[in-house]
């Protein structure tokens, strides 16, 4: 019996303990006794695109914590919070270009807030509604152009296809739209493309979508993309009419590099990508004997493998000829014709890496973003188009591949600039 009573006096005792750390100490509890800090005061408003930047100025008052504004956007009540070492926030997203509330409190560390300080404005037009789409049908997909992207939001196009073109005129909730791709962009004005379609006449739809999940007005247009092919580069060979002023750096990177369908992180190896020597005349260039017949609609441009990225000796320009003439180029230097060509040679179209976030006014690169890199590692392409140059799309054998400037050579009158890529892969028509 004695041992029981001692029992129950300890767990009295505990509870006892328990109590009195409840009363003082719980972390989960909060300091009624901090006073409300003092309303901030906000001196403007600047509309923006989508939104408003609220600048203000922030009270003496060592109370407060912070500043945050509450707002009504797409019907959802939202809020953007700052510290109390920043004297502006911005408020975005909006949809549209109506007369929005916004009511601005201060708040100190147990989130109790003054009373609101109320601010209208009316945001510019949202970049969904000012960007602008089009479309067109290129080999083997589509291109779509982002226009007018000014203060380089990101987006997302989103593209759908009907196949159904029997009645243009049918409502488009009435058709059966099916989501083909989504496309990424944040840069001003670029092109995006999306391959493997069916060559097929049909109703395709792009729209924009914001970081908000605000939508553009659709965009329509009934396309019919061409047939294409990847060539076969197991047939190519490296063919010198004689004229030709490439030559590698060493058999460590041979021309054939350039063809052997090794890209990715190997193809930053030997023997995966050609390596010119150091005396390489500028311009510069090598032949390829296809070892087929083939229209020619664009040729996609691999760098070494994640080397000095829009830098160094990395081709930055490129052109690229094909051979009309009778039989095979010999090589017969012809003054007069575009770097002494044989005539016969005649000019399919031209290409530089692009870079997405845009390079500077003199030609510099700039700052390189994640998009500009994506680019460069994986989607360049040399394009072609025939209304540009008249012989884009002419039945060719022989492709001749020149290389007008590296990214260190841009700009510069040299005679000589050594040059690294790491594949040429032609697209277009395979003529039997």
């Amino acid at each position: 019996m004695k041992t029981k009573i001692l029992s129950l006096g300890g767990l009295v005792l505990a509870v006892g303990l328990l109590a009195a750390c409840g009363e003082s100490g719980r972390i989960d509890q909060t300091d009624s006794s901090i006073p409300v800090p003092k309303q901030v005061e906000v001196t403007s408003v600047r509309p923006i695109a989508g939104g408003a930047v609220l600048k203000f100025k922030i009270p003496d008052d060592d109370n407060l914590k912070g500043v945050e504004a509450v707002y009504t956007r797409n019907g959802s009540e939202v809020n953007t919070r700052v510290s109390r070492y920043v004297d502006s926030l911005v408020v975005e997203g909006f949809a549209d270009s109506l007369e929005h509330e916004v009511k601005v409190y201060s708040f100190n560390s147990n989130t109790a807030k003054s009373e609101p300080v109320s601010v209208k404005f009316t945001p510019l037009t949202p970049a969904v509604q000012t960007v602008k789409l089009n479309m067109i049908g290129v080999f083997g997909g589509i291109k779509v152009h982002v226009m007018n992207n000014v203060d380089k939001a990101d987006m997302a196009v989103i593209i759908y296809i009907d196949t159904d073109t029997t009645d243009l005129a049918k409502p488009a909730d009435q058709r059966k739209w099916v989501e083909v791709t989504t496309l990424f962009t944040g840069s001003t004005d670029v092109f995006l493309t999306r391959r493997g379609l069916p060559a097929q006449k049909a109703l395709y739809r792009a729209v924009l979508r914001d970081h908000w999940g605000n939508f553009s007005v659709p965009t329509d247009t009934v396309l019919t993309p061409m047939a294409e092919t990847r060539l076969n580069k197991k047939l190519f060979r490296y063919f010198n009419p004689g004229d030709d002023n490439a030559s590698a750096s060493s058999s460590n990177y041979p021309i054939v590099g350039l063809w052997d369908d090794v890209m990715g992180a190997q193809g930053g190896n030997s023997p995966h990508f050609f390596d010119s020597a150091s005396n390489t005349p500028h311009p510069s260039w090598l032949t390829i004997d296809l070892g087929q017949y083939a229209r020619i609609s664009r040729i996609g441009v691999t760098p070494r493998w994640r080397y000095l990225s829009y830098a160094g000796t990395n081709v930055r320009c490129m052109e690229f000829w094909g051979w009309i003439g009778e039989g095979a180029p010999t090589g017969k230097k012809e003054e007069g014709n575009p770097h002494g060509f044989e005539t016969g040679w005649v000019q399919l179209g031209t290409f530089e890496f692009n870079k997405p976030s845009g390079y500077q006014p003199d030609g510099s690169v700039g700052n390189v973003t994640e998009e500009d890199l994506v680019y460069y590692t994986d989607n360049a392409e040399a394009e072609f188009d025939n209304t540009v140059y008249p012989h884009a799309y002419d039945k060719i054998r022989y492709l001749r591949a020149v290389v007008t400037d590296t990214f260190s050579s841009y700009g510069l009158n040299t005679a000589v600039a050594k040059w690294e890529l790491g594949e040429l892969t032609p697209y277009g028509q395979i003529i039997k």
